[in-house]
């Protein structure tokens, strides 16, 4: 009977015990935060070539092809998957219209919109991500 009630007052493992019964939720949040981080890291990446290729037309720019190359070279970190479009889109008043032609109250509205897409692929995240910007070139 003595050696029974000796297991309930040894102390020896208990800071084993209790580390085995940590470490899985230590070891969770710490790929939860690295995952995070990485998602954070390639969404401002994306950000910055979008913002890079808006800054080539409002500084005077003009050509499609030459703010795609300007804000491909800003995405540092560019995964595989990426891609960057430029879509210029023409509005007389509230009516979308040809880019070419003109409107009934003069030259149209040209919109440009700068979209970087791409996959994140974390150890436990899998998603697209996406960011966009609008410019009002005249």
């Amino acid at each position: 009977m003595r050696r029974f009630l000796s297991f309930f007052t040894d102390r020896r493992g208990v800071s084993a015990l209790e580390f085995a019964l940590i470490a899985p939720i230590l070891s969770s949040v710490l790929i939860l935060g690295w995952d995070g981080w990485m998602m954070i890291n390639q969404t401002t990446d994306m950000r910055t070539a979008v913002q890079t290729g808006a800054r080539y037309y409002q500084i005077g720019g003009s050509d499609d092809a030459a703010a795609k190359t300007a804000a491909l070279a800003a995405w540092v970190h560019k995964p595989a998957d990426g891609a960057l479009t430029v879509a210029r889109v023409c509005y007389c008043g509230t009516a979308a219209n040809d880019c070419s032609s003109t409107c009934a109250s003069g030259t149209p509205s040209t919109y440009l919109t700068l979209t970087a897409t791409s996959t994140f692929s974390g150890a436990i995240e899998h998603k697209a991500l996406t960011q966009s910007e609008v410019i009002r070139v005249r």
